[in-house]
């Protein structure tokens, strides 16, 4: 059993109980030893018991990476720079994710400067690897709109969608200041004026709308996608893209001020 197979066991609840504060990074943590099963409070013991047989502890993420590098060398670079939105330098490809520089070589290695995770080391070189060709539609979708976009829209609703609106409903002024320094950059013309363009990588730009609660509706926030996006990555993919990009601005709001 890998994490996201693990994850889709577990209740999904990000309650902020175990050590991890969500479900998704705590099936990481499973996998990889640091975690127990008992930090769940809504595991029951049989589950509990039953989940513990079926754990490999492995880090799944690395051998993934390899697999995916192993791909990547196999593409001529110059044939899917244009096409996926990169640069193409001394046989190197440059690709911006959320106002990030990384640097993608013809060994499949990533790198760019400061600290990367595995799993943005992943989407990376799955973005690389679909190779996706298609110009920008300029017309903004829902997530349940895209290919296979259906299956997943509860799921990307309560892992992307609800998250980011709580953070907008804790201060929309400090969210929004965190979204420029992203990347994002405030739109006219939706309709609300809490509206930010960020493009998560080259041909996969979001727009993200936030509605403040009032006398009448509580709030609200929803992400469209370029009608494009499916093209270039799974939906599985964008999915764990933006909470990515959730994840981030959580972490650097979470920060002390100095």
């Amino acid at each position: 059993m890998n994490a996201i197979e693990l994850y889709k066991r577990l209740p999904k609840k990000n309650c902020g109980e175990c050590s991890q504060k969500k479900c998704m990074p705590f099936a990481f943590s499973l996998i990889k030893g640091e975690a127990e099963l008992s930090e769940c409070p809504f595991l029951t013991e049989d589950e509990v018991n039953e989940l513990k047989e079926k754990i490999v502890h492995s880090d799944w993420r690395e051998a993934l990476i390899l697999r995916l590098r192993e791909d990547v060398r196999r593409i001529d670079f110059s044939g899917v720079a244009a096409h996926i939105g990169a640069d193409l330098q001394d046989g190197t490809l440059l690709l911006k994710c959320m106002g990030r520089e990384f640097a993608i070589d013809a060994s499949g290695e990533v790198s760019t400067k400061g600290h990367i995770t595995p799993w943005m080391k992943i989407l990376l070189l799955h973005y690389i690897k679909i190779g996706g060709s298609a110009e920008l539609s300029g017309k903004w979708v829902s997530f349940s709109e895209l290919k296979s976009g259906m299956v997943k829209a509860s799921s990307f609703t309560r892992e992307c969608e609800e998250p980011l609106r709580a953070v907008f409903d804790s201060d929309v002024q400090k969210a929004g200041s965190m979204l420029e320094r992203f990347g994002a950059e405030k739109q006219e013309g939706f309709p609300t004026s809490h509206a930010w363009h960020i493009v998560l990588l080259p041909k996969i730009p979001v727009m993200l709308l936030y509605w403040p609660a009032d006398s009448e509706f509580a709030s609200k926030v929803k992400i469209l996608f370029d009608s494009t996006a499916d093209r270039f990555l799974d939906v599985e993919s964008i999915m764990f893209l933006v909470e990515g990009l959730v994840y981030n601005i959580e972490a650097a709001l979470s920060r002390p001020v100095t």
